[in-house]
């Protein structure tokens, strides 16, 4: 880092409150021992970030004022003491969290639910200092051809694959996926990677087309075929329903519908995640007596986040189809506020 970039002021937006998003100026951070500091030359909208923006979040955005955004990558601008695996001026993708190695489930291999998870906000900024430990597990180089805009998909992308892993596939089954948004084309990228047949089911023409550029074999459009579970059932074999389902929406209802779906010794894959506090309702018969199994998928693995440079790398996502358009930081509260009401809008916003 240059000493006019160590004395100067740098532009991020913070989160204030639910709806209040404010562009401001901060010092530009130095590395401490382990660190690495990056300046993020490209950030990505997600989801997540717009319920946060509308809901808040208990664990994210706890304390506020607090940074915001977790989707990066960027050039690193200052090495820590200590650090000398990475290099100042290397092109990287920076993840949001990294597990501590130590704790029980760490020791289980289960590190995306580790008892010391640390986490990191801070996307939506020109430069960001991360942490030892993520500096560790998680700040990887690129392949030179890959874009910062593609290397920012790699955190949803990672997310991805770890639902594909847990679908423990075997070749050319039938996967249904409930939902048709941008993770549902992360989803579907995985899939197809991991050589599934995939059926995509939704009730927005736009996303359904989408979905099938991403590689769908066949959509159900809900407001043509309402019956979903007759649907399904109509394009498998047997007419048993689908071998694995993975619900990519998060909410009561379709989780309930992931059930009915699913053939007789499937898989359910419980991938979106539903609003706190929200009660579901199981057919229990059906799951006992067909054996069913049910499973959530939470975050990543630094595992599946190599996994998924090494995909994006080879072209294994359409990105095009991903990133909805370019804006910059100062248009960034801007764009929260016209679009708070969707999470479908993914877009690269530039340093």
């Amino acid at each position: 880092m240059t000493s006019d970039e160590m004395n100067a002021l740098m532009k991020a937006v913070m989160f204030y409150a639910p709806g209040d998003l404010r562009l401001m100026e901060t010092p530009i951070p130095s590395a401490g021992p382990g660190e690495v500091v990056v300046k993020i030359k490209t950030a990505l909208t997600c989801g997540t970030d717009f319920k946060a923006y509308r809901q808040g979040h208990p664990v994210l955005l706890a304390h506020t004022p607090s940074p915001f955004g977790h989707e990066m990558a960027g050039i690193i601008s200052e090495v820590g003491a200590g650090v000398n695996w990475l290099r100042e001026g290397e092109r990287v993708v920076v993840l949001n969290s990294a597990p501590c190695d130590d704790c029980f489930f760490c020791e289980q291999g289960i590190t995306e639910l580790c008892e010391n998870l640390e986490l990191l906000n801070g996307a939506y900024a020109e430069y960001i200092r991360v942490p030892p430990q993520i500096t560790r597990h998680n700040v990887h180089p690129l392949p030179e051809h890959l874009s910062f805009a593609e290397a920012a998909l790699v955190e949803p992308f990672a997310c991805a694959l770890h639902a594909v892993d847990k679908m423990r596939l075997k070749p050319s089954e039938t996967i249904a996926v409930i939902g048709a948004g941008n993770m549902a084309r992360l989803l579907i990228c995985a899939l197809k990677a991991a050589g599934a047949r995939v059926l995509v089911i939704g009730r927005n023409a736009e996303r359904l087309r989408l979905a099938t550029t991403a590689g769908a074999d066949d959509v159900i459009d809900l407001s043509r075929e309402p019956d979903a579970v007759a649907a399904v059932r109509r394009r498998t074999a047997g007419h048993r329903g689908a071998d694995g389902v993975i619900e990519a929406v998060g909410k009561p209802e379709t989780w309930s519908l992931s059930v009915a779906m699913v053939r007789k010794g499937g898989r359910v894959c419980l991938f979106g995640g539903c609003a706190a506090g929200a009660k579901v309702e199981l057919e229990t018969h059906r799951i006992h007596y067909n054996e069913i199994a049910l499973f959530g998928v939470f975050h990543h693995r630094p595992s599946y986040v190599r996994q998924a440079i090494e995909l994006l790398g080879n072209g294994a996502v359409p990105t095009e189809l991903l990133i909805g358009g370019r804006i910059s930081l100062e248009d960034l509260v801007s764009f929260f506020a016209e679009n708070r009401d969707t999470n479908a809008l993914k877009a690269a916003v530039i340093m």
